[in-house]
């Protein structure tokens, strides 16, 4: 029931062979960290807040833990540490003239550090041992990235002090330990994450046996099957992403309020805990629809079903990392990507638009999203206008925040230990704009171009499929008259349709009349040769994968007759 793990961490893990092989006195402790965090004792198993589990289960022996935030100021872990430290501190006050000693201690970042400061360095030179920890929270408050040109003298100092302490060989020999813990690493200055000396350590969600565990742990057997449809082993599978303070608001929020945890519960409670917790920057999208209510598009339709039965099957290895959806504008890309992923039955969201004004933000919301999307696996995660969304190696004019931010997905798009976990879908009308790193084998791998339809026929159909999809039922849809040269693109037949049931509601009729499609169809203007509509359309075809996505006339055009009117098209719209 409990899916006990008699091992600590991984993470703690990691720090304490790090620690003991004596390579570093400074770690940065980052990622999921306002999680709590399992201690065993024998068979009993008590859940700390992060910074209590620093203090009392990885520096259980040291004499003395410093605790300090902006907020509580200096804290300590005993008495005993206190008062050790206000020994030291009215000692330097004596040496300095003082008559007397305040015993209330700094709580602002520069005169709290330079506190520490003088109180390592005291110990380190009267040889005392027994060791000292040194606890920092929100220690992007006190390294914020920015320029040094900007920073006041103060800053400058905490700033130095701190990575000064990440370089001195003899805080080792003393048995010193600094732990700076920050949400994201981008929230903290490039120069001390990026040394040599200082050590990083994610705490990533927990996985599946560790949710159930604390599932067993956390709750009583019995209420949790009067909350639950779900047996535990269940809902800790289904609760993928979550941190264990997140499932603890979940169950208890069912329990208090006499509400039973239902798939729809659960599927409703996690999308709201997860994209709160990622600031509003993941959106669950919610298919409504599988593929079989896409018009056309049979050759990606039925590659994204062998897809998915690869993916149902457990066959990841033979999984793509992602796939590049392109086409004209209105061909209905992000429709085809959201019934696919309701034929997969995997979780599908959106990332929303994370760049911010404020230095060192827009890393800190990307690193916060990759961090969720690894723990959710299996998941679709859909970018829009990804030429625009996600930034190239050369963009410039913005402290390189463009270039990191590309170098952040690239990295994890490439990444093959998530590769069935993490489906990319990457969609834009304009392919050659992206850059090759996103669209090369082993991360966008499978191109699948789409196209208006080709017929009326086809176009017919889809103004079916439109109807369906807008509840909008058509009473005579055999009747539907598309002239041979009009040329429609799937948003174009959805806006045909829209202003075709307006006048059904306007005239109080039951369903759509064919005679007001054709009206519409009739009044609306074909755009699908205009030079830009044309542009999109090569560029699409030069980048598909696979032969059987091109409808038939497309298939023979040489692939330097295609660059060459791409570039023809280019310089007639000056770009």
């Amino acid at each position: 029931m409990t899916g006990q793990i008699n091992t600590t961490p991984s993470w703690a893990k990691d720090l304490a062979d790090i620690y003991r092989s004596g390579v570093a006195t400074l770690f940065v402790l980052h990622g999921s960290i306002f999680d709590l965090v399992p201690v065993r004792r024998g068979d009993s198993v008590e859940f700390l807040t992060l910074k209590d589990y620093v203090a009392d289960a990885l520096f259980p022996q040291r004499s003395a833990v410093i605790f300090y935030d902006p907020s509580s100021g200096l804290t300590f872990r005993s008495e005993k540490a206190r008062d050790d430290f206000h020994r030291v501190q009215k000692a330097a006050a004596t040496v300095l003239g003082k008559v007397s000693y305040d015993y209330a201690l700094p709580r602002d970042a520069y005169g709290a550090v330079r506190a520490i400061e003088q109180y390592l360095r005291t110990r380190v030179h009267s040889g005392e041992t027994g060791g000292v920890a040194v606890v920092i929270d929100y220690a992007q408050t006190l390294c914020p990235p920015g320029e040094f040109a900007h920073m006041s003298a103060q800053e400058m100092s905490t700033f130095v002090t701190i990575l000064k302490w990440a370089n001195d060989p003899t805080f080792l020999r003393a048995d010193i330990t600094i732990c700076l813990i920050a949400e994201n690493l981008a929230d903290i200055h490039p120069s001390l994450v990026g040394n040599p000396f200082v050590q990083k350590v994610r705490i990533e969600l927990p996985e599946r046996a560790e949710r159930l565990e604390f599932i067993g742990r956390a709750f009583e057997k019995r209420a949790l099957e009067n909350a639950s449809e779900f047996p535990a082993d269940i809902l800790a599978e289904r609760t993928a992403g979550l941190s264990r303070v997140n499932i603890r608001q979940l169950i208890l929020h069912a329990i208090r309020n006499d509400e039973q945890i239902t798939a729809s519960y659960l599927a409703a409670k996690k999308k709201e805990l997860i994209e709160r917790e990622c600031y509003g920057l993941l959106e669950f999208i919610e298919p409504k629809f599988g593929l079989d209510v896409v018009s056309g598009h049979n050759a990606a339709k039925q590659w994204l079903r062998e897809d998915s039965r690869l993916l149902k099957e457990g066959h990841l290895a033979a999984a793509p990392m992602g796939y590049l959806i392109c086409g004209p504008v209105g061909t209905g890309k992000s429709f085809l990507v959201t019934c696919a992923a309701g034929e997969i039955g995997i979780p599908l969201v959106r990332m929303k638009n994370f760049r911010s004004k404020w230095v060192g933000a827009t890393e800190g919301n990307l690193e916060k999203i990759l961090g969720t999307l690894r723990s959710l696996g299996p998941v679709g995660v859909v970018v829009d206008e990804a030429d625009a969304a996600l930034g190239n190696r050369q963009a410039g004019g913005d402290s390189g925040v463009s270039s990191r931010v590309f170098g952040m997905i690239a990295e994890q798009m490439g990444n093959t230990a998530y590769r069935g976990q993490i489906l990319w879908f990457l969609l834009t009308a304009r392919p050659d704009y992206l850059p090759i790193d996103l669209k090369r084998q082993g991360r966008a791998e499978v191109h699948i171009p789409l196209f208006y339809p080709e017929t009326p026929g086809e176009m017919a159909d889809m103004i079916k499929v439109m109807a369906r999809k807008n509840e909008a039922p058509v009473e005579d849809p055999d009747n539907i008259k598309i002239p041979p040269d009009k040329r429609l693109s799937g948003s174009d037949i959805e806006g045909i349709v829209v202003r075709a049931n307006r006048r059904r509601l306007l005239e109080n009729k039951p369903s759509i009349k064919a005679e007001y499609l054709n009206d519409e169809i009739g009044k609306f203007p074909s755009r699908a040769e205009d030079a830009e509509i044309r542009l999109q359309t090569l560029a699409a075809i030069f980048e598909c994968t696979h032969e059987q996505f091109l409808p038939e006339r497309y298939r023979a055009m040489s692939r330097s007759a295609i660059i060459s009117e791409i570039l023809t098209l280019k310089h007639e719209l000056g770009e």
